[in-house]
């Protein structure tokens, strides 16, 4: 017997009076009816569209300044019509690159649940890691961290406090950022 890989997971499985091999031209068999099915299933909970955005990293005083080759980056998907998976990047560059000042923050793609208004402090919705070109010992890992009042997005270090032009450490030429957020939406 073999086996049919899909991208779903089979929710049916045949039990010993049903067949699951082909007869056509009637019936395609069970792993194929298995597909469709799943498929069908699947697209009432995702979006299978990866949808692209502007990601805006700001800061509380002086915006950074991104350097040569530096670039940011940001995808979303949806699952289910209210809940959204969030990728971001930056590359900080190299030669230009200017740091800035103050608190550190991006934008998200799709306006966050009004109920997340609820919240009269910050949120957890995600995780980043900080890539530290010019030495590992300082890379790290960082919650992403949803502020109400502003709607954006901030990130707490492990150690505490907020990632800033100086803590946990001043970011330089050639450092990363990536990370993911979880987060439900009011937008459809």
């Amino acid at each position: 017997m073999g086996t049919t890989v899909t991208t779903n997971l089979g929710l049916i499985k045949p039990d010993g009076s049903e067949s699951i091999k082909e007869n056509l031209p009637t019936f395609d068999g069970w792993a194929s009816q298995n597909e469709d099915n799943m498929d069908k299933i699947d697209s009432l909970f995702r979006d299978d569209v990866v949808n692209s955005y502007v990601v805006n990293w700001t800061a509380s005083a002086v915006n950074p300044t991104l350097g040569a080759t530096g670039f940011t980056e940001g995808k979303y998907i949806r699952f289910m019509p209210r809940m959204v998976a969030v990728f971001f990047r930056i590359f900080t560059g190299g030669i230009g690159f200017v740091a800035g000042t103050g608190l550190y923050r991006i934008n998200l793609p799709l306006a966050v649940d009004p109920a997340f208004a609820a919240f009269s402090h910050t949120v957890p919705i995600g995780k980043a890691s900080f890539n530290d070109a010019s030495a590992a010992l300082t890379s790290s890992v960082f919650l992403a961290i949803y502020s109400p009042a502003s709607s954006l997005l901030f990130f707490r270090p492990s150690a505490g406090g907020t990632w800033d032009n100086a803590v946990p450490v001043a970011p330089g030429q050639n450092d990363r950022l990536a990370g993911y957020v979880l987060y439900p939406t009011a937008v459809p």
